[in-house]
């Protein structure tokens, strides 16, 4: 970094660090949106777990730092000054690292002066976790947030006892909800997202549905480029959107007849949720993380990597609409019980034992 450069982002950390401390906010989030998450999606929304948090890259809360997504050591070495000298002016007590999975750069080898706490979300299943945790120092972080509760015996270790909790992923449950309108006659298997799907298992499960119900819609919603990926190679089986807006994804959740999501892994699972909270049944690969989010009043759980019996479970349920519509009121019911106020005020206990602490 050049003089000039160093000296336009001191003068910036000066000036933001004095707009954090002048608004004492009791916890700083850091957080990476992943583009491919709308604005309603994702751990961090505005009604989510940090309040008025807009959309961007990394902030510290209410934009007060930006720093550049850079994965070179050089850069990440600048970043982590940035935030730790911010943190420090700003007197801020905790701050949480809302991606501890991949932002161990902000709280590894955190300086003896810095008397900042600091928390971290892990949502990472458990083969990639295991990858993750050997590289974290114990003492690292003060307080640890998993989304399942398989992750515990991998992170309790890292923090003093009680200093590790779950604490579910939550959703937006006001905008994710019912469609006062009937549902549409025809027939639609919805699937959404990209990351730890099972494409395989999708694609030959719905091979085998269109093979007995040529009638039923098969639709998958995808960031690219799996979504170009998949358009390829699910030529006629598969309808794949990409780039919609949040109010179109809403309206894919409300015309869904069930959604349809064979995973290779789990923890916490927007796609689960959001369609739950619309109502709408499910039909997903057997993982136990997902047991704290689902229950089989409100999804039919199927065997990894076994196309028939996801096929078998959708065409159970499409042939079943009383069935179907008991499943959806029992997924509301679920989805109501993560909504974003619920799941926040159990964080802000969280918090609060840690400052305490």
């Amino acid at each position: 970094m050049g003089l000039e450069a160093w000296l336009g982002s001191a003068r910036a950390t000066l000036v933001h660090a004095a707009e954090l401390r002048r608004q004492s906010p009791p916890v700083a989030f850091l957080n990476q949106r992943w583009r491919h998450h709308g604005r309603r999606s994702g751990y961090l929304i505005d009604e989510g777990l940090g309040p008025n948090l807009p959309r961007g890259d990394r902030i510290l809360p209410h934009p007060l730092v930006r720093l550049a997504i850079s994965r070179t050591q050089e850069a990440q070495w600048e970043e982590k000054w940035i935030l730790w000298a911010t943190l420090w002016l700003a007197r801020v007590k905790l701050v949480h690292v809302v991606d501890g999975d991949y932002d161990r750069w902000a709280y590894g080898g955190r300086p003896s002066w810095l008397r900042t706490r600091v928390t971290a979300t892990f949502h990472q299943p458990l083969d990639r976790l295991s990858e993750i945790v050997p590289a974290i120092l114990p003492g690292s972080l003060d307080g640890i947030i998993c989304v399942s509760r398989p992750q515990l015996p991998l992170l309790e270790p890292l923090v003093p006892p009680g200093r590790c909790v779950f604490l579910p992923h939550g959703i937006d449950t006001d905008f994710f909800r019912p469609a006062a309108r009937p549902a549409p006659a025809t027939a639609t298997l919805l699937c959404v997202g990209a990351h730890r799907r099972d494409f395989e298992t999708l694609l030959e499960a719905s091979r085998r549905i269109r093979a007995r119900r040529p009638d039923v819609g098969i639709r998958l919603v995808a960031p690219r480029p799996a979504a170009d990926e998949m358009r390829t190679r699910g030529a006629g089986i598969l309808e794949v959107l990409t780039g919609i807006s949040d109010e179109e994804l809403l309206e894919q959740y409300r015309s869904a007849t069930v959604v349809f999501l064979p995973l290779e892994a789990a923890t916490a699972n927007n796609a689960l949720l959001e369609g739950m909270a619309c109502g709408i049944p499910v039909v997903v690969t057997d993982i136990p993380d997902l047991y704290d989010y689902v229950t089989p009043d409100a999804a039919v759980f199927c065997r990894r990597a076994d196309p028939n019996a996801h096929a078998e479970a959708a065409l159970a349920l499409l042939d079943d609409a009383g069935r179907r519509a008991r499943m959806g009121v029992a997924a509301r019911a679920q989805a109501e019980k993560l909504s974003w106020p619920a799941v926040r005020a159990r964080a802000s206990e969280f918090f609060g034992r840690i400052l305490d602490g």
